[in-house]
């Protein structure tokens, strides 16, 4: 469907329920934000409900007075906005609240997997990140950004594309950046409140990740991991260790990185990052997981060491099947 879609149906609601993709990234956070500070404009009363609270690195972004702790604080509302999500499944209980609801639901995202579950479906594949997408209303309404939205949607371009390393770095992103730039976002002062908000525990577990690094396919898939005990003991919420495995990526002739955490109750959280060697979405998804082409994630039953054998095999699968597809 079309921008204009999506804007008659904003327009026809009142109170609307924003909301996100379980275990929050930069992008899901500066898009809500950005498009509720719209919606705000435009006379409504937005409610921002995740799952998840929002990780303590984008306390600095406006819009937090919008953000709620649970549905239940969610009364009233006559709509559902998800943003940068695949499937209403993946917000997990802010979904089946709107389901049980029977909310309307507008369905804005870039991932090429998601599969239109909304009542109204703005689904842009190519686009680098939802937060253009978000923009792009703004274009379209007529509306003056401003600071406070471009520093949520610059905010949300530098996590999704990796600090302008990972392949969606395009000139549309560069473009963007630098409108928002001039309607006031401030890179270095973004720059510090996402990257420089790190406590003296998490820059030693961050060593303890280094210090694990095992290197696999002869050189090309570098591994780093964490046990539950090991992240309990320092006390460091999962939000600060975002971004650990970049550093796997950094490593001399490796093509796939891959950080396996490990949770409560057996379960490994498994974040993956390609240089488009392998589809890493497509390795996620066969974990129940997702993403895109070149940074996905899942959540996989198992101990650390169980899930890491699984995943190297994955890997390993996924390289053997796209050399055998090479002409």
């Amino acid at each position: 469907m079309s921008l204009d879609s999506v804007i008659q149906a904003l327009s026809s609601v009142s109170s609307p329920l924003v909301t996100s993709h379980v275990d929050l990234d930069g992008d899901a956070v500066g898009s809500e934000l950005g498009l509720s500070l719209l919606l705000e404009r435009m006379g409504k009363k937005p409610v921002v409900v995740n799952q998840d609270a929002l990780p303590c690195q984008y306390d600095f972004l406006p819009g937090r007075h919008m953000v709620r702790k649970s549905v239940e604080e969610a009364a009233g509302v006559d709509a559902g906005v998800v943003l940068d999500c695949t499937s209403l499944e993946r917000t997990g209980s802010v979904g089946r609240f709107m389901a049980e609801s029977r909310l309307p639901i507008i369905n804005i995202d870039h991932h090429s997997g998601n599969v239109g579950f909304g009542t109204v479906n703005l689904i842009r594949p190519e686009a680098c990140a939802t937060a253009t997408i978000i923009l792009d209303l703004f274009r379209a309404l007529g509306q003056s950004i401003g600071q406070d939205v471009a520093t949520c949607l610059y905010a949300a371009l530098v996590a999704e594309t990796g600090s302008f390393r990972l392949s969606n770095t395009s000139a549309e992103s560069l473009e963007a950046c630098a409108l928002l730039a001039r309607e006031g976002a401030k890179p270095y002062e973004i720059a510090a409140g996402l990257f420089s908000s790190k406590s003296p525990q998490a820059l030693r577990l961050m060593g303890d990740a280094m210090s694990s690094l095992e290197i696999h396919l002869n050189g090309t898939l570098a591994v780093l991991s964490l046990p539950h005990s090991r992240v309990e003991e320092s006390g460091v919420g999962g939000e600060e260790l975002e971004g650990i495995v970049n550093f796997a990526m950094s490593v001399r002739g490796v093509g796939v990185g891959v950080f396996l955490r490990e949770l409560p109750g057996s379960v490994v959280k498994v974040s993956l990052r390609s240089n488009g060697t392998v589809d890493v979405d497509k390795v996620a998804r066969g974990f129940g997981g997702g993403g895109h082409t070149n940074a996905a994630g899942a959540k996989i039953p198992g101990t650390l060491d169980e899930v890491k054998g699984i995943v190297v095999e994955r890997i390993a699968q996924a390289v053997r099947d796209g050399q055998r597809h090479q002409p």
